[in-house]
């Protein structure tokens, strides 16, 4: 009784205390040496992937500040291939075709998958719910070629989706709809986790007082599952954005992105171009994440902030 009536206060102050600082006080005094421990493990494979990072970002700015076609680590300094970049409209295009399935995919993915990982959450038998969450999960293991190929075929004027949606194929729709396919799996895990790291009871705390199922949604669930939303936007976004296997096949040539014009450069032996491209892509996609990651600070900062007054959920 006493812990029921110490939840309702909580959601009525508007505040809700995180998973994690249940054991703070606990293991405080083993924390130092466990996180000395834990950096000891973790800086090998960070500094190698630092390492392997900053090689690759340098050696791609050295390829785009030149002109002449050649595999040299050095060469003449030229802002050539800058300039042309630039004031090529095809590639502005391009790459607001890219920003833009980006977005649509990520928000759309997460709409799906949000309701996907609740259900998954609610379901009771351990079994049952690791073989659905095997279930969800089990189209990484195939090749991202494979299935969109397997998008193809459906979207063919043989395919069973034909009928409904055609008229997608080789359009962005089409394109759009298979990024969803591809990318719903890795929107589902980071959701899952953040919902499964709620405090016990809030909801129910919420509905002793007199919150409505969409007053629990809007007020209680998404604030405390909103670094997980942010964390599935921002890894569908770059997985997006960076995608090639599928916009090659279901856009068919008419729903050009970035990534498939660095193929086609390279293919063409246009390597300073394909480094220029490169840049432009990665800095852009390094903005966008990042002002995912202070949008999600706001938030966090703003669900965590002392209450002015004692309102009730419900009112």
């Amino acid at each position: 009784m006493t812990a029921t009536r110490e939840r309702t206060r909580t959601v009525r102050a508007g505040r809700v205390p995180a998973a994690k600082d249940h054991g703070r006080a606990a293991t405080g005094a083993r924390r130092p040496r466990g996180s000395r421990t834990a950096y000891a493990l973790i800086a090998p494979g960070a500094l190698y992937l630092l390492l392997v990072f900053c090689s690759i970002v340098l050696l791609l700015l050295s390829y785009s500040f030149r002109t002449e076609r050649t595999s040299r680590l050095f060469a003449p300094f030229d802002l050539g291939t800058w300039s042309r970049l630039l004031d090529d409209a095809y590639t502005v295009d391009v790459l607001w075709t890219t920003l833009r399935v980006g977005a649509v995919v990520a928000v759309l993915t997460v709409l799906i998958a949000y309701p996907v990982a609740w259900c998954l959450l609610r379901v009771r038998r351990w079994w049952l719910s690791g073989l659905l969450m095997f279930a969800v999960c089990s189209p990484i293991l195939i090749s991202v070629v494979v299935r969109s190929y397997g998008w193809l075929l459906l979207l063919a004027p043989d395919g069973l989706l034909h009928a409904p949606f055609g008229s997608w194929l080789y359009h962005e729709p089409g394109v759009v709809l298979a990024l969803v396919h591809v990318e719903l799996p890795f929107a589902i895990v980071p959701l899952f986790g953040s919902l499964r790291s709620l405090p016990d009871g809030v909801l129910e705390a919420a509905a002793d007082l007199g919150a409505s199922p969409w007053r629990r949604l809007r007020l209680v669930l998404l604030p405390l599952t909103m670094p997980g939303v942010i964390a599935a936007l921002q890894l569908v976004f770059a997985l997006t954005v960076s995608a090639f296997a599928t916009p090659s096949l279901l856009g068919g040539g008419r729903v050009a992105v970035l990534a498939q014009s660095v193929y086609q450069n390279i293919q063409q032996l246009q390597w300073p171009l394909a480094a220029a491209q490169a840049v432009v892509l990665l800095a852009v996609a390094l903005v966008v994440l990042a002002t995912f990651n202070r949008l999600g600070r706001l938030a966090d900062v703003r669900h965590r902030a002392p209450a002015g007054d004692e309102r009730e959920v419900g009112a």
